[in-house]
């Protein structure tokens, strides 16, 4: 009867452990295509749930990532069905980092977002009043002044690119580099469109779990272990030497 009744206490004092730990459901996958950050593959998933599974269990919290184009994302995230994202915030326009629904976390890893064209095309000035190739669903600071022309992924963007649909599109240097090995399409970074860090959009009624997920990227900062998983994905990339020496953008 004793063991019985231990076995009962450890039994139930786990499940009121499990029931009290936070439990957020976020969603990474992007395009779909958006390689190296996320693959489809589950074992070796990409840069982005390695990561943030790393920071999860860092911070003793649960989570659950749904695999949700960008678009629906971003209105999952609105419409609180699930509770946090990882986001550049110089994606982001004045008004939409002002948004009081979202607070942001320590930043994570660099990004950047390049403009990128056919290579005989001449370095791209300004984007104001021209029709740019974007992904559907995704934030571009600027994408008042240019005319969207949206493509459901990374690989459409380049693929449109080789056919000569379109003579512009912003795209990040990863994506751009593994797509261009894939499908055969040569480009260059003409200009930086946007250089910023990571970190994560998380609904502000979640407050009270910024300063485990911060201590949490912070300690696996200090450990390298963001630098260990971004270079496993990233050493097998083909590099590209086209990269501008000049960044300035006028818009």
């Amino acid at each position: 009867m004793k063991q019985i009744l231990i076995l009962w206490f450890f039994t139930f004092t786990s499940f009121v452990k499990a029931d009290l730990t936070p439990y957020l459901k976020y969603s990474l996958s992007g395009s779909g295509s958006f390689y190296p950050y996320f693959t489809h593959n589950p074992e070796k998933p990409g840069i982005f749930p390695e990561t943030v599974e790393a920071i999860l269990s860092h911070a003793e919290i649960r989570g659950e990532n749904l695999l949700l184009p960008a678009k629906r994302t971003n209105a999952y995230l609105e419409q609180q069905q699930i509770d946090f994202d990882i986001i550049s915030p110089d994606w982001l326009n004045d008004e939409q980092k002002k948004d009081p629904r979202y607070i942001y976390s320590e930043p994570i890893l660099s990004i950047r977002e390049y403009i990128v064209t056919h290579p005989s095309h001449p370095p791209a000035l300004t984007l104001t009043g021209k029709k740019v190739g974007t992904v559907r669903g995704y934030y571009y600071h600027d994408d008042n002044l240019f005319h969207r022309v949206d493509f459901a992924s990374e690989r459409e963007l380049l693929l449109a690119l080789k056919l000569k649909r379109i003579d512009y599109i912003i795209i990040g240097d990863l994506p751009a580099q593994y797509w261009s090995e894939q499908l055969g399409v040569a480009f260059i970074f003409n200009q930086l469109h946007s250089e910023g860090m990571l970190a994560f959009r998380l609904l502000a009624k979640h407050k009270k779990l910024l300063k485990p997920l911060n201590q949490a990227i912070a300690a696996l900062k200090q450990a390298g272990e963001f630098e260990r998983i971004e270079r496993q994905y990233t050493s097998t990339l083909p590099l590209n030497k086209n990269t501008p020496v000049n960044h300035a953008l006028v818009n």
